[in-house]
């Protein structure tokens, strides 16, 4: 998933939908550079969620949200996650 570019970002959730399977002991949540921005120690069970508010920051270029594995690797699993922003839009031309 990518956070849009001239996105101001209000954070990130997101919920298990498939048990994660594999080594990991949990799982984080963030961006290149700040991989934990919206949640660290994350479960692997079924319905565990992340509710990862951030103070608005503006991203300028599209950028992918990173999930990480924490104590192990992933085998498997799902995780459905929203990306809370908001657009500005320009004046209509004239």
């Amino acid at each position: 998933m990518l956070i849009p570019p001239r996105a101001i970002l209000f954070g990130v959730t997101g919920r298990v939908v498939d048990t994660i399977t594999g080594a990991a002991q949990s799982w984080s949540l963030g961006v290149a550079g700040d991989t934990g921005r919206f949640g660290t120690g994350l479960g692997v069970a079924l319905n565990s969620w992340v509710n990862g508010p951030a103070p608005p920051i503006v991203y300028w270029e599209a950028t992918p949200l990173v999930v990480s594995a924490q104590g192990g690797d992933f085998a498997g699993g799902a995780v459905r996650l929203v990306i809370h922003y908001a657009n500005l839009s320009l004046p209509a031309p004239v």
